[in-house]
């Protein structure tokens, strides 16, 4: 039987590795590091856990089935977490003023061809021309950045929305809603779902070469599961064409500070609450870690997310200044100082594509890879683990067919 080679130990190539294994194909996994897992990794604390990347993913009736496979039970995110806010002199669910609710829907009484992103429109000028400047500015912009990270002047209105044009080859299926719906994590963390499946891939007989660098061998069949800088300079020797448009794309940096905070410390019960560019904050959001999910205490917790397109420059802050920088935001936020028992920094250079314009026309023109050889990334037009894991089961699948046929 011949063996699938799968580049990469993130989240994209464990996923893409189980889908390969459940078909019933030799796979083996190379990783340049020394663990599974990319970007997530759970730290355990005295005080709760910290999540070095995501903290949680969208449900789908796909992740529940990989999820109830491998053993890994996922919580619903708490009743109280449910509740998103947006600061506009103070965290509101609802940050529209009544004018700007009038304004909207004024706006979505035109027909469903006017309200479709226009080719190489920004999410701002879509967002001015379909809902307003107070909805754009207060609800989609804000919204959008602390997904994307992107500049709202920059972001690309048809890739965010799935209307860009992309090519064949970077199909991919959108998540089926399950019947638990939002966001759910595992008990213990997002390190028990790279866990589990790593365990359950060893189990099934999947090899990891750790701290190898790969190249591709003799027309093997090869998944490249990595960042779109990472995949340029693997396919180089193989598919230059491809590998000069993913050095292309812009990548953004950005910092997360996970702070433990006393029970009774100034809080908000809810999911989270999202800045807009002019409230005076760095931030772009905080997570309310302890409300979303349970078991992330016993102190209070709060991640405050910081980078993007409009602040490259964040990640190089000492641990000292981002607690300085915490601190004095936080005090406008609660309007009370409270003193941290512990903070934990983590800083991701270059580690989200920028979904912008430029990224778009990327995207639509990337030349066809070799027969042998797919993509699976965050970069290929659909961002959040959620789709990633679809893209995986794409690919592993039309991989596996390959094989089979050939």
């Amino acid at each position: 039987m011949q063996t699938i080679t799968v580049v990469g130990a993130g989240f994209s190539g464990l996923t893409t590795a189980y889908f390969l294994t459940k078909q019933g194909h030799k796979v083996r996994i190379r990783e340049k590091t020394d663990r599974a897992g990319g970007l997530i990794k759970t730290i355990r604390t005295e005080h709760g856990l910290v999540e070095t990347a995501a903290n949680g993913l969208l449900n789908s009736v796909r992740l529940e089935a990989m999820c109830a496979d491998i053993g890994v039970p996922l919580i619903p995110t708490r009743k109280e977490g449910r509740k998103r806010f947006i600061f506009r002199g103070k965290p509101k669910q609802v940050p529209l003023t009544l004018s700007d609710i009038g304004r909207m829907a004024l706006r979505f009484g035109v027909s469903a061809r006017a309200l479709r992103p226009r080719q190489f429109e920004t999410i701002a000028n879509w967002g001015r021309r379909v809902i307003g400047p107070g909805a754009t500015d207060y609800l989609l912009t804000p919204a959008l950045g602390g997904i994307y990270a992107g500049d709202p002047e920059r972001l690309s209105a048809s890739l965010i929305f799935g209307r860009a044009s992309l090519p064949d080859h970077l199909a991919t299926n959108r998540p089926q809603k399950a019947k638990v719906r939002g966001t759910v994590a595992p008990q213990n963390g997002m390190q028990q779902l790279i866990d589990g499946l790593q365990n359950y891939l060893e189990k099934a007989g999947v090899v990891f070469d750790f701290n190898q660098d790969s190249t591709v061998r003799g027309g093997e069949p090869t998944l490249v599961c990595l960042s779109a800088h990472a995949a340029a300079e693997y396919l180089a020797p193989d598919a230059p064409a491809v590998s000069a448009a993913l050095r292309e794309i812009e990548m953004l940096s950005i910092a997360t500070v996970t702070c433990f905070y006393a029970t009774n410390a100034a809080k908000l019960n809810g999911f989270g609450c999202l800045f807009p560019r002019d409230q005076g904050f760095r931030a772009r959001g905080v997570l309310f870690n302890d409300s979303i999910f349970t078991g992330r205490g016993p102190a209070h917790a709060e991640t405050w997310i910081f980078g993007g397109a409009l602040d490259p420059g964040v990640v190089k802050l000492t641990d000292a200044e981002f607690a300085d920088l915490i601190a004095s935001e936080r005090e406008k936020f609660y309007g009370r100082k409270d003193q941290p028992l512990e903070t934990y920094v983590t800083r991701w250079p270059n580690a989200l594509p920028h979904y912008s314009i430029e990224f778009e026309k990327v995207l639509t023109t990337l030349p066809a890879l070799p027969d042998n050889i797919s993509l699976v990334g965050n970069y290929l037009g659909r961002i959040g683990l959620a789709k990633i894991l679809e893209r995986a089961a794409v690919v592993a699948e039309l991989c596996g067919q390959s094989v089979s046929a050939g």
